[in-house]
């Protein structure tokens, strides 16, 4: 039987034809021609294993061109990156940087070929032990948490946003990715009464005490804490606020008045004139990870605390404003966050006397 020739189509409307070096994929459909530099140029669309296929993709062409048909993800990531995390936090743009590194097999892999099943197929291995090379080593990793996946499908996400607000591609597959059903965690451990107190009794006698004080009655993350500045403390309505915070578009710039215990503090900090308000003694910055290690850790030690981390003092503002009734809404503003459902599943540790109390108001 004689083999059926191609349909000819009309100028202007692209072309299906077959190349007899290609075996799995032959059928190529190309775009319109233009003229480039004098010559005529054509962009491949794609390979495909049949006519009907090529014929299809083509004529979606037609239908809603696309730019830059032969872009793949690692290109589009590389374009999105540096406009899409220009305004955000070092360590918002470290994190989408590593949910990257996870999505390694999809980076030569043109967008208009990549679909939802691809992207699964990344997060359903990740959330399973699973072996990685180190410096040539093979190493043994648990599951990544469903926080750590989540990540990796908003970077999707976003790069399927970029793409269609572009005409790269026309539909968001990864909008329809699957994560594991997220286990509940109990809530990390925070300070206790009894330990703020000492904590607070330590203060002037043990070195940096007021720094960590400070942190339990203001709640900032330890980066948010360090990044606060003289200006940074100002006068709203009367009431003496620090305006700091950076990590999410909800918590960035808020308010948190200046707790009375700590206001003593506060004003000697800012009369150090240094480039932050917490500052090392020559007025320079003071980096999160030297205070972590060196400074903190050794306040904890000589207060005779627990050696919780500096998160926990962020837990422990958020508790202790439970405990004491503060309302919802205020909960959110103060903590920066955008659902009082983030504070009550990883933050707020009650203790049996608040339940009790709580159940005792019960008529």
């Amino acid at each position: 039987m004689p083999r059926r020739k191609p349909a000819k189509r009309e100028n202007g409307c692209g072309t299906v034809y077959k190349r007899s070096d290609l075996k799995h994929r032959p059928w190529v459909a190309a775009a319109p021609a233009n003229i480039d530099g004098g010559r005529i140029a054509r962009t491949v669309i794609g390979y495909y294993a049949t006519q009907e296929e090529a014929n299809e993709a083509l004529a979606e062409y037609i239908r809603a061109p696309i730019t830059k048909p032969q872009m793949t993800m690692g290109e589009l990531y590389a374009e999105w990156y540096p406009v899409a995390t220009r305004e955000l936090s070092r360590s918002m743009q470290e994190g989408y940087a590593a949910a990257w590194k996870s999505c390694a097999p999809l980076s030569d892999i043109r967008v208009r070929d990549i679909r939802t099943a691809q992207m699964q197929k990344i997060i359903d291995g990740l959330s399973q032990p699973h072996t990685i090379v180190r410096n040539g080593c093979t190493v043994e990793r648990a599951g990544l948490s469903h926080s750590a996946l989540n990540k990796i499908r908003v970077l999707l996400n976003q790069l399927f946003r970029y793409a269609i607000q572009n005409d790269i591609t026309h539909k968001n597959y990864a909008e329809f990715i699957q994560l594991p059903k997220a286990e509940k965690r109990p809530v990390k451990d925070c300070f206790s009464d009894l330990e703020c107190a000492r904590i607070e009794q330590a203060v002037g006698a043990v070195p940096y005490a007021d720094w960590i004080l400070c942190m339990i009655y203001t709640g900032f993350r330890i980066g948010e804490f360090l990044a606060l500045t003289p200006f940074s403390v100002k006068e709203t309505d009367g009431v003496l606020v620090l305006v700091g915070g950076s990590k999410t578009e909800a918590g960035r710039d808020r308010l948190v008045p200046v707790h009375p215990k700590i206001r003593a503090i506060i004003e000697a900090q800012r009369q150090r004139h240094g480039q932050t308000l917490f500052c090392r003694p020559d007025g320079s910055p003071m980096p999160a990870h030297y205070f972590r290690e060196k400074l903190y850790k050794q306040a904890l030690l000589q207060i005779g605390v627990r050696q919780l981390p500096p998160h926990a003092t962020r837990r422990t503002f958020s508790t202790r404003m439970s405990a004491a009734g503060v309302r919802q809404e205020d909960m959110i503003a103060l903590m920066g966050h955008a659902d009082f459902s983030v504070d009550i599943d990883h933050y707020i540790k009650q203790s049996a006397p608040t339940l009790a109390a709580a159940v005792e108001k019960i008529q």
